[in-house]
């Protein structure tokens, strides 16, 4: 007979708040908002008040006129400020019990991730900190990882384009744009260790930074991932590939759907002789519709609850911000020369006229 003990209390909705209403953060705000009796959305904060004050008002929260008053009132955060901001705004938030949700990068360079991690080592009680690496949470993403953890792979190639936009000002593209591909290149990866990295880039229209980059990363088994990244390209396409011993699997990120090529392998007796015939076999994989972002936050969300460390972890953010660097090496040490004055063409005689016989 079934237990008629009282009913189980639901947990007290889990107060959470956002720094930064950009884009990414309006879209934080957008989902913690629709995620009612998870969490109950506290606030947000903004530098801009006039932002700050337009998203709170769409979402019907608060617009906070500073951090310290927004990390007093609740116990997680997402920090979706411009990438400076970043290691600022968790130290804040880390030294006031709060846990964090960090956007990527988790910070501009190694060397700033590696003064928060020692911020994390301060704290009485260990925080979460979650990177915001959306992709890990995209079910076709998902779909793909169990389609490939028993296959051997060769190699693997992703595409990451996009038109210009110009809101993006204080990262080039591999950090802006292939960083994304990189998190899911390594974590396909797996333990196999990344021995070369060889890689090209070219500034289009942003004067500082390079906005196409190609990157060849080889791993220890031969493993080959190759990355393109770009923010001058007018049509938009999130894609990846995969060639393994038994198979090709493709992968679109925008239409979600993935798809498995294999091949098949028929003998025929002839008479005597054996003759071969091999097809392909063409399988469509179902992925679950779901979007990554409210999968993200939930996942963080569930992380702050029990106590547990998240999937997309600040050591995983670290990684992947040093191959984003060995990336950048890569593209400056292979940059050509400025070209050298041309030398002066040498003069020209014309040659005589031909006189007629």
């Amino acid at each position: 007979m079934a237990s008629t003990g009282p009913p189980r209390s639901r947990p007290e909705p889990l107060r959470v708040g956002v720094i930064g209403a950009g884009n990414m953060g309006s879209n934080h705000v957008r989902t913690y908002s629709m995620l009612g009796g998870e969490c109950e959305l506290w606030g947000l904060y903004d530098s801009d008040a006039a932002r700050a004050a337009a998203v709170a008002g769409t979402f019907s929260t608060r617009a906070y006129d500073g951090v310290e008053e927004l990390l007093a009132d609740v116990q997680a955060v997402s920090i979706c400020t411009p990438s400076e901001l970043h290691v600022e705004h968790a130290t804040q938030a880390l030294r006031a019990g709060v846990d964090v949700l960090i956007e990527k990068p988790v910070a501009l360079d190694v060397g700033q991730a590696a003064t928060l991690a020692e911020v994390v080592s301060e704290c009485a009680r260990p925080p979460v900190v979650q990177v915001g690496h959306i992709e890990h949470f995209n079910p076709a993403v998902r779909e793909v990882a169990k389609l490939l953890c028993h296959e051997r792979i060769v190699a693997l190639e992703l595409q990451r384009l996009s038109p210009f936009d110009g809101r993006i000002v204080d990262a080039d593209v591999v950090q802006d744009l292939m960083l994304h591909d990189i998190h899911v290149l390594l974590e396909l990866a797996g333990d196999r260790e990344l021995r070369e990295v060889q890689a090209v880039g070219r500034r289009v229209r942003s004067p500082a930074h390079h906005d196409y980059a190609v990157a060849t990363l080889t791993f220890e088994d031969g493993l080959i991932g190759t990355l393109t990244a770009s923010r001058v390209t007018e049509e938009k396409i999130r894609r990846m590939s995969a060639t393994t011993e038994e198979s090709h699997v493709t992968v679109d990120y925008l239409r979600r759907t993935v798809e498995r090529c294999r091949s098949t392998r028929l003998e025929q007796d002839g008479g005597g002789s054996r003759t071969y015939r091999q097809e392909a076999l063409l399988e469509r994989v179902f992925v679950p519709i779901e979007e990554p972002l409210v999968a993200q936050l939930r996942s963080f969300m569930g992380c702050v609850r029990r106590r547990a460390a998240p999937e997309v972890d600040l050591r995983t953010g670290v990684r992947c911000l040093s191959v984003v660097e060995r990336i950048r090496s890569a593209i400056a040490a292979g940059e050509p020369m400025p070209a050298l004055e041309p030398e002066p063409a040498p003069e020209r005689h014309p040659l005589p006229e031909r006189q007629p016989a």
